[in-house]
This record gives C-alpha cells, sequence and structure tokens, in this order.
C-alpha cells in the first residue's frame, strides 16, 4: 500500500512538472523571445546590480573608516612606550591570524560567487579589508616602536643639526631683511614716476592742444608722453615683484628658524593612512562579480519570472493538475451511477444459429496439464504448435497450414497455424503446453447440432471428421450497446460434431450457466449459442473507484447452456494487462472475437 500511494504521488508530481513545463514553454514560444532571451539575460539583473553597487559603496565605507581608524593609531602610537607598543603588536598578530583562518573554503567561495550570495561576498570583503588593515597596522607599529627606541639619538642630532644652520640661519635672514628694505624703496619710487606719468596724459588729453596738435606736424608728442608712462609703470611693476619675493625670502628664512628649535616627532616614523593596495583590488572584482552577477542563472530566473508571470503559469498548472487528478474519478462517478445502469437495462445479445437446434452441451471434465485424445474412425486431430507432447510410433504427423481457409485471418491472428495434422483410427495423442507450466488442458465435445460462442485463442486442438471438418460461423453485434461496452463486436461460432481441447492458464472451467452467473471480461472464453450474454455493474463500488476493478463486467442469465472460463487470463501477462502496442493489439482481437 505505501509503495502504491509513493507510486501515485511520484507520478503525479512528474506529472505536474510536465505539465508546468509545458505551459511555460508555451508561454515562452508565443512571446516570441526565445532568441532574444539569451543575450537580453546579461543585462537583467537590475536587483542584483543594485546589491553589488550597495556592496561597493560599503567596501568605500569601511576603507575610509579603517583609514581614519589607522591615523588615530599612528597619532596615538607617538605617545606610548615600546611595552605598550609591543604589546599591541602581538594583539593585531593574533587578530590577523584569527581573520586568515576564517577564510571561507574554495568550495564555498565558488558557490557564493556563482549564485551571487551577496552576504557571503560582502563577509568576505570585509575579511580581506580587515586583514589589510591589521598587515598596515602591524608595519605602523613596528615602525613607530622602532622610532621610540631610537628617540634620544635622534633628539641629539636634531639639536646638534639646529645648532649649525643657526648661524646659516641668521646671517641669509639679514641678508633677506637688507634686500626687503631696499625693494621696498625702489618700489615706493617706481610707483611715484607710475602715477605721474599717468597723471601728464590724462592732462594732456584734456587740454584743447590735443585736438590742434593733430593736425601739426607735432602731434608726436602724446606718444612721447605714452611711451614715457609705459616705461615708468614697467619698472614700478619690477620692483613690485621684487618687494614681494624678498617677502618670501624673509619669511622662509623666519620659518626656518622656527623648524630649528623644534624637536623630531616620532609620527614621521607612522605609515600613510590610506590603504592603496586593497582598494583598487576589490574595486576590480566587485565590477568582474557585477559583470558575472548579470550572467546568473538566477539573474535570467529573477527576469523570466516576473517577464512570464511564471507565478500566476504555476498556479493554473496547479488548477490544471487538480483537474487532470480529479476528472479520471469524476468519470468514474458518472459511469457507475450513469452510464453503467443505462447498460444493465440494455436487452441481452442473444445469438441466433438456426442450424444449432438448441442441442445441449454437456460439462466438460476439469482442466488437467495434459489430456489424452483417442480418435475415432474417420477423424482427425489438428493441434497447434506447442502442444504436440506424445503420439504412438505408427502416428505419421502432417501438417495442416491453418486451421480453417475460409476463416484464413483469423487463424493466422490466433496462432492456428502450421498445426500439427494426426490420422488413424485408435491413435491416442497426449496433448499438453510445453512452453508454459501453468496452462491447463480441458476438452469440450461438441455434439451433432450443438454450436458454442469461442475465442481461438483458447484453442490447443480439434478433433473433428475428416469429411466434414469444423464449421466456424461468425455473427456481428454492431447495434448493441452491450458489445461496445465489452469491445466484441464480433463472435464465432462453432459448430458441431467435434471436440474442441482448450488451453487456458492454471485452468480452463465449463459449467451450467444455471442460476446465471456474472465474472471477469477477460476471464470468458465462451459459451453456448442459446446464453443471453450482457454486462452489469461491478461491485463492491470502491475498489472500482480506486481503479482496482473495471466498471463493468460479463454477465450471462439463467439458462441450460454452460460457459467456457479461464481461470487466470492474466497468468502468461504476468498479472499485468498489457499496455502500448501489445495493448492496442489485445483489443484489436478481442474487437473481433478472437
Amino acid at each position: 500500500m505505501i509503495s502504491k500511494i509513493f507510486g501515485w504521488l511520484g507520478r503525479k508530481v512528474v506529472l505536474y512538472v510536465a505539465v508546468l513545463a509545458a505551459m511555460l514553454a508555451y508561454v515562452v514560444w508565443s512571446s516570441g523571445d526565445i532568441q532574444a532571451t539569451w543575450t537580453r539575460s546579461q543585462t537583467l539583473n537590475l536587483h542584483q546590480a543594485g546589491q553589488l553597487q550597495g556592496l561597493v559603496e560599503a567596501d568605500e565605507r569601511l576603507r575610509d573608516e579603517l583609514a581614519l581608524k589607522l591615523k588615530r593609531a599612528g597619532e596615538a602610537a607617538q605617545r606610548e612606550s615600546v611595552v605598550e607598543l609591543e604589546k599591541q603588536i602581538r594583539e593585531t598578530q593574533a587578530g590577523l591570524r584569527q581573520l586568515q583562518a576564517d577564510r571561507p573554503s574554495s568550495l564555498d567561495a565558488m558557490l557564493a560567487k556563482a549564485t551571487l550570495n551577496i552576504k557571503a561576498i560582502r563577509a568576505e570583503h570585509e575579511r580581506i579589508l580587515r586583514i589589510a588593515f591589521l598587515k598596515r597596522k602591524i608595519e605602523g607599529l613596528n615602525k613607530a616602536a622602532d622610532a621610540a627606541r631610537n628617540y634620544d639619538a635622534a633628539l641629539e642630532i636634531s639639536r646638534e643639526n639646529a645648532r649649525k644652520a643657526e648661524t646659516k640661519i641668521s646671517r641669509e635672514r639679514e641678508v633677506s631683511t637688507q634686500a626687503l628694505e631696499d625693494s621696498w624703496r625702489k618700489m615706493n619710487v617706481g610707483q611715484a614716476k607710475c602715477r605721474a606719468t599717468k597723471a601728464a596724459v590724462i592732462k594732456f588729453d584734456e587740454s584743447w592742444e590735443a585736438v590742434t596738435l593733430e593736425r601739426l606736424p607735432f602731434r608726436h608728442r602724446r606718444a612721447d608722453l605714452v611711451r614715457t608712462k609705459d616705461a615708468q609703470c614697467a619698472d614700478s611693476r619690477k620692483a613690485e615683484d621684487a618687494f614681494r619675493q624678498a617677502q618670501k625670502n624673509v619669511n622662509y628664512w623666519r620659518q626656518a628658524r622656527a623648524g630649528a628649535d623644534q624637536l623630531p616627532k616620532r609620527v614621521s616614523d607612522w605609515i600613510d593612512n590610506e590603504l592603496p593596495d586593497i582598494t583598487g583590488a576589490l574595486k576590480e572584482r566587485v565590477i568582474d562579480e557585477q559583470k558575472r552577477a548579470e550572467e546568473t542563472i538566477s539573474a535570467w530566473a529573477t527576469w523570466a519570472w516576473t517577464h512570464y508571470n511564471v507565478g500566476k503559469v504555476v498556479k493554473v498548472a496547479l488548477a490544471t493538475l487538480g483537474l487532470i487528478i480529479t476528472t479520471p474519478f469524476l468519470i468514474r462517478l458518472f459511469c457507475y451511477f450513469v452510464l453503467a445502469p443505462i447498460a444493465m437495462r440494455r436487452p441481452s445479445i442473444q445469438l441466433r444459429v438456426p442450424e444449432g437446434g438448441g442441442v445441449a452441451i454437456a460439462p466438460a471434465a476439469p482442466s488437467a496439464t495434459s489430456v489424452a485424445v483417442r480418435l475415432a474412425p474417420g477423424q482427425e486431430l489438428l493441434v497447434r504448435q506447442g502442444y504436440f507432447q506424445t503420439s504412438s510410433l505408427t502416428t505419421k504427423p502432417k501438417t495442416k497450414w491453418v486451421l480453417n481457409w475460409c476463416r484464413l485471418f483469423t487463424s493466422i491472428a490466433t496462432g492456428l497455424t502450421f498445426l500439427v495434422r494426426i490420422r488413424g483410427e485408435g491413435e491416442t495423442t497426449t496433448i499438453s503446453a510445453i512452453r508454459d507450466g501453468l496452462t491447463e488442458i480441458t476438452i469440450l465435445t461438441l455434439p451433432e447440432g450443438a454450436a458454442c460462442v469461442l475465442q481461438p485463442r483458447a484453442l490447443a486442438a480439434v478433433a473433428q471428421s475428416i469429411h466434414r471438418p469444423l464449421r466456424i460461423s461468425r455473427h456481428w453485434r454492431l447495434g448493441s450497446l452491450n458489445a461496445w461496452l465489452t469491445l466484441q463486436l464480433r463472435y464465432l461460432v462453432f459448430h458441431g460434431p467435434a471436440q474442441l481441447v482448450l488451453k487456458g492458464g492454471r485452468g480452463v472451467r465449463v459449467e451450467a450457466a444455471e442460476h446465471g452467473r456474472v465474472f471477469g471480461q477477460d476471464q470468458l472464453v465462451g459459451f453456448s449459442d442459446d446464453l443471453a450474454y450482457s454486462v452489469t455493474r461491478t461491485e463492491p463500488f470502491w475498489p472500482y473507484f480506486f481503479g482496482q476493478q473495471p466498471l463493468l463486467k460479463d454477465r450471462v442469465m439463467a439458462g441450460t447452456g454452460v460457459l467456457i472460463i479461464e481461470e487466470a487470463p492474466l497468468t502468461a501477462r504476468r498479472g499485468e494487462v498489457r499496455r502500448g502496442l501489445e495493448g492496442m493489439i489485445d483489443a484489436g482481437m478481442k474487437v473481433f472475437g478472437m
């Protein structure tokens, strides 16, 4: 039961996946952009691209924060003792080893990149930046410690250098101060001359002589005034430039004098505050990952989910699956409570064989693994291939190509070809299934005037008169609902006199109809021509509802005839109804009564 439940669930899951895939394929196909999907997929991951942009900004903020912390650590290191600095170096190295040990495995890193796990990538970037920060801090602490150890020597060297520079600075400062005074005087003189010449030009332009002299040979007088003004103003500007340069020289030597008195600072032995070796590499790495993110399957899947409205398709597929699952049960309810009662009320199939005369057929003996057939005078025995077991030494078997030339197609389809023919009064032949160990055999005797419906597949051998071969007639029932429901539209009737050797899985039972019988459709292989044959609804309901039993079973009404029942018709098929092409062939043979 558990196996069947899980098998049913598995089949429905596969069915749902197939339905969903078919719907999605139709949606994608009908959209007309199958070819464009892969080329556009590289620019579709706007959400993930935005996440990566946020990651870049977070890396920048963290880098600036760590750079500021590095600067503050450098400032603090200038005030610490050698012992404290060595302690900080040890603690920083321990933190560095811990970060290096926390490196994710290659598989985790590869999966994070492939699936674009922003959280994992951010953690890895933070780890790399902090490792760089700690390495730079260790380098700075080492330099600060070295500076602290050599601080006294640095102080003495600084004082000696300051004394040597004092004399030079004082001398140069005096020279610069004298030059400043000289340039200041020259600048004042030059500015006065420039102003005077400008005033002369303005005065000339405002006098009455300016217009008059324009027409006289002495009109070059104003040009001379302008040239004098330009020369005096140029000299004034040069004096101003010299004065400003002298000021710079004085300030320079003043600053040099102040610097000579300052002591060296240990901060000069600290590292730069930036993290130059990490930021650029991280930016390139993030850009590469951003490009890869736009090419990931998740990017295309995110776009496809929205573009093709996959959520709605999933719901429709679920509804379709529910409809597919419930439809067979709804059909079974309709068939059981509507169609089957209608079929039960339809008239039965009753074959009218004028030649039969209503001669009764005696029930046969119980089936056995083998039977012996003794030929009467004027008889012959035709045995199907695979059932001829033993015969007497005087027997000379021959071949009969088909059972009945008038029913050539039926003989070929049911395997009644290349029959073994045996003749001779008193010859005894043992008939048994050679290849199938579960097949049993019995003999049904048809007296003169008797007839019975029989499916030729159940025939193992026939004992008939040499001069009056077995006659087989066919009867169609195309207008009968029962015939269509049982999928048997043609019935083959075998007429006596003859002995029919019948075979069946686990045996063949020939029994009197008496008060009527109900049996499975696959079990019935024949019945007397005087019986009324119809269908009835299977009972009880629930085995049919869950597919364990067919809707209809065969039924014969009360009568004096016999039924020919195969005990286990599916024995040769391992207990299963054949599917596919074999199932179609079986159904076709049943339609034609074979």
